[in-house]
């Protein structure tokens, strides 16, 4: 696995209800492109700053791996970490 790359850019998200209420990212914009999520996996609260966050890691079609995180208070999302596939050396 690559090592992250820290981001800490704002994004925007779409979300999708689960029957149980829960929130779960399903795409999001990064620098004018859309990822799909196609995976979920771990999921965590996280205090920064006075600020509760809602933490997702998910896999996107292409296979490359991100953190996701909503602010409690103001719903903003912000992708913290990517994990995102090399290029092919030429």
């Amino acid at each position: 696995m690559t090592l992250p790359q820290f981001i800490d850019e704002p994004v925007r998200v779409q979300t999708a209800i689960q029957p149980d209420g829960e929130m779960l990212p399903v795409a999001f914009v990064w620098r004018a492109r859309v990822y799909t999520i196609v995976d979920h996996g771990r999921r965590w609260d996280a205090l920064s700053e006075g600020v509760r966050w809602h933490c997702y890691l998910v896999r996107s079609a292409a296979g490359e791996t991100f953190e996701l995180c909503c602010a409690d208070d103001t719903g903003r999302w912000v992708l913290r970490r990517a994990w995102l596939r090399a290029e092919p050396s030429a």
